[in-house]
């Protein structure tokens, strides 16, 4: 069996994949990521995956040595994950986690007792885990830093897009969110309805949850498609519950405007074709970003010092007609020569706080394409 064959079989088994190689003169520093998406990508988009991908090639632009758990979707597992690292006598330098399904609170704990330094990404706690555990830096001490996405900001330019595309139309919209305990579920349908509150006459028909999967998005999407015929946006925040709601839209003939959150290759496809208005892309640099931000941490540029302990990143950008080509060579085609490096203080020194704006990065990896 090939290395490729070897980390192909890992993966599908849920288990660790070692990325960057390790200096026997050097000892890069060791990242474990325990990440709660699947290995193999069932129904709910590849959003997971591409994050350990795109962390990987960050990894090896840092030379630091990736280690990356799938939980399957599993908070237990997540759990006992945790309880494994705590447990190593040879602990990793640093472990990235996120709070899926409101796991990340016990894991914190857990992992308090591990040498490791411990950042959050993605999904950030909510203020009720905050006030049991405390902020970052206090009660649990390797706790780190957080970083997340601006989920709102991002579902807000959204449905600006959306909206300007219907001109002077009213809106009525229907929204397919996440499952209702996921806190960038809640987030990126609060950026929905800060735009909405703006727009006289524009309405959101229905909001309803969903497991982020095709399927289930596609039987909402029907239901409410058939009570509000007079709907005219549809939104749903991941690929596969826009892939599923685009399908009940094709399935009734209807003519709504349809967009959505995440920018994975089929969706882009769709946009590309006009079947999709927008997406919302870039997500899944989340662990990449957190890359950049471990490595000057671990080579004494401190985040905190620049921004602070806790940051809410705006880097997620609209994709439409007009950018996706560009956007897919890069980020799918030409995906190994993207340049993380660039957004490093260690290696570009420069006053102010870190800047992860990704037209950086694609307009670089087209000078360089």
């Amino acid at each position: 069996m090939n290395r490729r064959d070897a980390l192909k079989a890992c993966a599908h088994a849920g288990l660790l994949c070692i990325c960057g190689q390790a200096s026997a003169s050097a000892q890069p520093p060791r990242v474990v990521f325990l990440n709660p998406g699947e290995a193999v990508e069932r129904g709910t988009g590849q959003h997971w995956q591409l994050a350990s991908r795109y962390m990987n090639i960050a990894a090896k632009t840092f030379g630091m040595r990736l280690e990356v758990h799938y939980a399957e979707r599993d908070h237990l597992l997540l759990q006992r994950q945790a309880e494994e690292i705590a447990q190593r006598r040879d602990a990793p330098d640093y472990v990235v986690i996120v709070n899926e399904k409101m796991a990340a609170k016990q894991m914190l704990k857990t992992l308090s007792r591990s040498s490791a330094k411990v950042l959050l990404i993605h999904n950030d706690l909510t203020a009720e885990q905050r006030r049991e555990i405390g902020n970052e830096r206090q009660q649990v001490a390797n706790w780190i830093g957080t970083i997340t996405a601006n989920a709102a900001q991002g579902a807000y330019r959204l449905t600006e897009y959306l909206c300007q595309k219907l001109a002077r139309k009213t809106i009525c919209m229907i929204g397919i969110t996440g499952d209702p305990k996921t806190p960038v579920s809640l987030e990126r349908a609060s950026g929905v309805e800060a735009y909405l509150s703006q727009v006289p006459d524009a309405r959101i028909c229905q909001l309803v949850f969903s497991d982020w999967s095709f399927a289930d998005s596609n039987q909402k999407a029907r239901v409410l498609l058939a009570r509000y015929p007079d709907a005219n946006v549809i939104w749903a925040a991941n690929d596969s519950m826009t892939l599923g709601a685009l399908e009940a839209v094709r399935s009734r003939n209807a003519k709504l405007l349809v967009g959505g959150v995440g920018a994975l290759q089929e969706a882009l496809s769709r946009v590309e074709d006009g079947e999709i208005a927008a997406m919302i892309g870039g997500d899944y640099f989340i662990g990449a970003w957190a890359m950049v931000l471990l490595h000057d941490y671990h080579h004494g540029k401190d985040f905190a010092l620049a921004n602070s302990a806790r940051l809410k990143l705006d880097f997620l950008r609209v994709i439409d007609d007009s950018n996706v080509r560009q956007y897919y060579e890069a980020v799918f085609t030409r995906a190994d020569s993207l340049d993380f490096g660039q957004y490093s203080k260690v290696l570009h020194p420069r006053p102010g706080g870190y800047d992860f704006d990704m037209t950086r990065l694609l307009d670089s990896h087209s000078k360089v394409s």
